[in-house]
């Protein structure tokens, strides 16, 4: 996003008129001071060069364009988001803040060895700071995706080669899930955590604890992807907050977790209006503890959403288009072994609100987990509205404002209305 150019106003000129018994001479046309180009080093100067960059920190002295070229691209990002709750809850009186710091390397295989398809990925993540949930709200739907305890490790490494144009692609490593499956593209601008990925699927390897494994997905034909993927079970490692919500829920973590999405995709001409439905399904093959105290083997469950573009537009002739999309899902696992036994989420994204500004976005949206009577929480349910507004302030700054109401958070409290201010830096 390239800044309004800096300039000095025209300096103006009036001349008088002559002496009543003479005529007045013509006017002159009034001089244009000149435009005096910022010095090196002023803020000026330094502020025509940050505010386009892709990065914060630019191409570190001609490093970043270097490894680059070579097949290697580092990323630096860092959320923080700060969460004030107005009514309800745990508590009213403070503000809670957290923070993300990823630390990225992307290798391309095909410029690093002249590998045709081949691409890894490796993450390191920090988290810190309070926990809403903890100590504010008081919900079981996260109000904001990143909310978590404090932790610092080894967040992914994997490799993936696509085959067959990349109709065809294999993944193995230590992977979060999330980005791959249960990924609905219109649900991952709101913050809440269930728009991330259903609170139903709870043996989820997901942020922050991601899990080993591999992948295969299949695009046989254009309307119709097969994706699958095995995973370490243990749920200890990957999900140990689990039991949190049910200290009966895990006897015996360890197994192994399957996941299976079956997706049509569509596309409605002539205004590119593209689809997706998608069905999938996990069982975890480990030793599960019912809310009744007896042991059950093996846990299962399933999800549906459907996706759609709604419209699009451009602004004008050479803008990118404007979109706004929809999003309905719903989720269910056996209700004797989890808190959250079926959620219901929908809502709409709009990109591109305003004109001349498309990577902005703004939506609002609503997600209903229903607690399992064996809980015997005192309502049961849980219902988060979100309303949202995420400013690209520029290529490496966003700043997001969200309002979200939560009616019975966790089962137990009075209803709550939460503000989030969250910022995204890419250094």
């Amino acid at each position: 996003m390239n800044p309004p150019p800096t300039t000095q106003p025209a300096a103006m000129v009036l001349l008088s008129a002559g002496s009543a018994q003479a005529p007045a001479p013509a006017a002159l046309p009034a001089p244009t001071a000149p435009v005096k180009p910022s010095a090196p080093g002023s803020f000026a100067a330094f502020a025509h060069d940050l505010l386009p960059r892709d990065t914060l920190t630019g191409d570190w002295w001609g490093l970043r364009g270097n490894l680059d070229s070579h097949g290697i691209t580092p990323t630096i990002t860092l959320l923080q988001a700060a969460s004030e709750n107005f009514s309800g809850g745990i508590r009213t009186n403070r503000i809670d803040w957290r923070y993300r710091l990823d630390v990225s390397l992307t290798p391309d295989t095909d410029k690093l060895f002249g590998w045709k398809g081949g691409s890894a990925f490796v993450d390191f993540m920090a988290h810190g700071g309070q926990n809403p949930a903890n100590d504010l709200v008081g919900e079981l739907q996260a109000i904001s995706a990143i909310d978590q305890n404090p932790a610092t490790r080894l967040d992914q490494i994997w490799y993936r080669q696509n085959l067959l144009d990349g109709n065809l692609w294999f993944k193995l490593g230590r992977i979060d899930t999330t980005y791959d499956f249960d990924n609905i593209r219109d649900a991952q601008a709101f913050l809440n955590g269930s728009f991330g990925f259903s609170p139903v699927i709870f043996v989820f390897p997901s942020y922050p604890f991601s899990a080993w494994g591999g992948e295969v997905s299949w695009q046989p034909v254009s309307a119709l992807t097969l994706h699958g993927g095995l995973f370490d079970g243990n749920t200890e490692n990957t999900v140990p907050d689990v039991a949190s919500a049910n200290p009966n829920a895990v006897e015996n973590p360890y197994g192994i977790l399957a996941l299976a999405e079956e997706s049509l995709n569509w596309r409605i001409t002539p205004h590119t209006l593209s689809g997706t439905l998608t069905l999938g399904q996990w069982y975890h093959s480990g030793s599960f503890q019912r809310y009744s105290g007896s042991s059950v083997q093996g846990a299962e469950g399933f999800y549906a959403y459907l996706d759609q573009t709604l419209w699009t537009f451009g602004h004008a002739k050479g803008q990118a288009a404007s979109r706004i999309g929809s999003f309905v899902q719903y989720a269910w696992a056996n209700n004797q072994l989890t808190e959250i036994d079926q959620n219901i989420s929908g809502g709409l994204r709009w990109r591109g609100p305003i004109p001349g500004r498309t990577d902005d976005n703004t939506g609002i949206a609503a997600t209903w987990a229903h607690l399992s009577p064996y809980a015997q929480t005192p309502y049961n349910y849980e219902l988060a509205i979100e309303g949202f507004y995420t400013a690209q302030i520029t290529p490496w700054l966003s700043i997001q404002p969200d309002l979200q109401y939560i009616i019975h958070p966790g089962g137990i409290y009075q209803n709550a209305l939460v503000a989030t201010v969250q910022v995204a830096l890419q250094f």
